[in-house]
């Protein structure tokens, strides 16, 4: 990671959700848990959210921040959109202490390293987490598996739910798998990168609810927190509202090319690892095969050289990116065209 001059972190959900909640609540965020079934501009340029309740709220713009099956985002782009793709997906989080007891699976507690097994039409990766002390798990294939379950992320489910074939992995893995109690499956829509920004420049969309990256790729979370950032750091110039709008659009120029590039490129990962067996997988264990191998130099010296100069290269642009460094470059461009 460090030669992609990049951090990369593997962190569970509960303790992120609960360090972003402190960090709100110590900002002065103010919460209200109700259902937002309407949203609307109002003549004096505001905008309006209609809550379940028949209450409501008012504001200068709409932050749609609510995840992969937004409602805020049919304000923005048409609600009959059709995925690009569907992948079918699972986290399994087994504890280091079952697999410290077996003697075939004791050494996946060894070590910090991201684990990838690939398979038949799917794959597998597996990462440590120390602080919770389990191996997590994330199954993916990129295709829509029949019978599949697109679970609610707060429920748990055994893993005889999954639709999965495992016949094709080595018998361990298969065995790694069953020690865990509980899943949590998923039905990933993909769509294409369209709009962030609607209902005359009142409603943005953030994160899963602008661009569901994939649930069991390198950036899904980090997507999300890119555009908080790039919106944070847009919006810490702002001196007047008649720059609402432009800031709004410049977020959105900002991060169409990032997300629409990251989307594309974890896609196609994915497929990558979940080939099924013939010539392309073939070809692809034989490139990743030489630079195994003691006569490997660099890449330029390797048969399968341009899968993996390619593959590099694509990595080295999609993780060295900093969204605070792109807002400083485009302001130092044009802020002398902002007016007070």
């Amino acid at each position: 990671m460090s030669d992609l001059e990049a951090d990369f972190f593997n962190i569970q959900e509960a303790p992120l959700r609960s360090h972003l909640t402190s960090l709100c609540l110590i900002s002065g965020v103010l919460f209200k848990h109700a259902k937002a079934v309407d949203i609307s501009k109002l003549p004096d340029g505001t905008v309006s959210v209609v809550l379940e309740d028949g209450s409501g709220m008012r504001g200068d713009i709409v932050v749609g921040a609510d995840g992969r099956n937004s409602f805020v985002r049919s304000f923005v782009i048409e609600e009959d959109t059709e995925p690009a793709h569907i992948v079918t997906g699972a986290n399994i989080a087994i504890s280091t202490k079952l697999l410290n007891e077996d003697p075939e699976l004791h050494s996946l507690c060894e070590g910090n390293q991201f684990t990838i097994w690939m398979g038949n039409n799917s794959s597998i990766t597996g990462v440590l987490d120390v602080t919770s002390d389990t191996l997590n798990l994330g199954l993916c294939a990129p295709l829509e598996l029949d019978g599949s379950l697109d679970g609610d992320w707060y429920e748990r489910y055994p893993p005889s739910i999954l639709r999965f074939d495992l016949s094709g992995y080595d018998e361990r893995l298969q065995k790694l798998i069953q020690l865990g109690h509980s899943c949590h499956p998923t039905v990933h829509k993909v769509f294409e990168q369209t709009d962030m920004v609607g209902v005359d420049s009142t409603v943005v969309l953030v994160g899963d609810a602008a661009h569901p990256v994939l649930i069991h790729g390198s950036h899904n979370s980090s997507m999300g927190i890119e555009d908080a950032v790039t919106l944070g750091s847009l919006f810490s110039h702002l001196a007047s509202r008649k720059q609402i709008p432009i800031f709004l659009e410049t977020y959105e120029e900002l991060r169409q090319a990032r997300t629409s590039a990251t989307q594309a490129s974890e896609y196609q990962s994915l497929v990558q690892i979940s080939l099924p067996r013939g010539e392309q997988q073939e070809a692809r264990d034989e490139a990743l095969r030489c630079t195994l191998s003691q006569e490997f130099d660099d890449f330029d010296n390797c048969s399968g050289s341009d899968l993996l100069v390619q593959a590099w290269e694509e990595y080295l642009v999609l993780f060295s990116y900093d969204a605070r460094d792109e807002v400083d470059n485009w302001w130092s461009k044009w802020k002398f065209t902002m007016g007070k």
